[in-house]
């Protein structure tokens, strides 16, 4: 496996993407924006992610994280979602093809675009399944300063589940779980987010 000394890839989040996104929805309304049209939200808990670990250097696959998402429903049942999430770090290792240990920290970010639908179960609870995908940029920081760092984006399938309770019309509160994966180099790991969310709908 090679250790480049720099980032194989530069992925700074572009203003354009939101711009674009805004555009599209936008374009699919007609006449005059009605309450309610659009939400916004934020979230935050506990993740994991699978990496791989070596005996010489620390190994750990837990971490938190945190998203913010975006929300233009099309009818009562079906949205479609716009997120931005930020993983947090992970510890891990691998070899090279001599067998030299090497070891560091990954960092996953990720932003998606998911279409979701809403299951009423009982007056104020909602389940809701999300389905998409996101471009994801891992970030994997050598242990040794002097190697450096390497980076990847790749686009990766994201899904999601969600249990919410309205506590009005406008503002619910809920418990999210999504999956998506990341790599870095020929390595590939899973990344599962689990917490809770905050949404206002105006």
């Amino acid at each position: 496996m090679k250790t480049p000394n720099r980032p194989l890839f530069a992925w700074p989040l572009d203003r354009r993407i939101s711009r674009y996104l805004f555009a599209a929805v936008a374009s699919t309304a007609t006449g005059p924006i009605a309450a309610a049209d659009f939400n916004i939200g934020v979230g935050a808990g506990t993740d994991r992610g699978r990496v791989d670990c070596v005996r010489s250097f620390p190994c750990d696959r837990s971490s938190a994280h945190g998203k913010l998402f975006f929300g233009y429903p099309i009818n009562d049942a079906v949205d479609v979602q716009a997120v931005f999430f930020e993983a947090g770090r992970f510890k891990g290792g691998d070899a090279t093809p001599l067998g030299t240990e090497f070891g560091g920290q990954f960092k996953v970010t990720g932003f998606g675009i998911t279409g979701g639908y809403r299951w009423h179960l009982a007056p104020s609870w909602s389940l809701v399944a999300r389905g998409g995908f996101a471009a994801v940029r891992t970030r994997f920081d050598y242990v040794r300063a002097d190697i450096g760092s390497a980076s990847k984006t790749t686009l990766q399938p994201l899904a999601g589940i969600g249990l919410a309770y309205a506590i009005t019309p406008s503002v619910r509160l809920g418990l999210d779980y999504d999956v998506t994966g990341f790599k870095v180099h020929t390595r590939r790991g899973s990344l599962q987010m689990l917490g809770l969310a905050a949404q206002y709908a105006f």
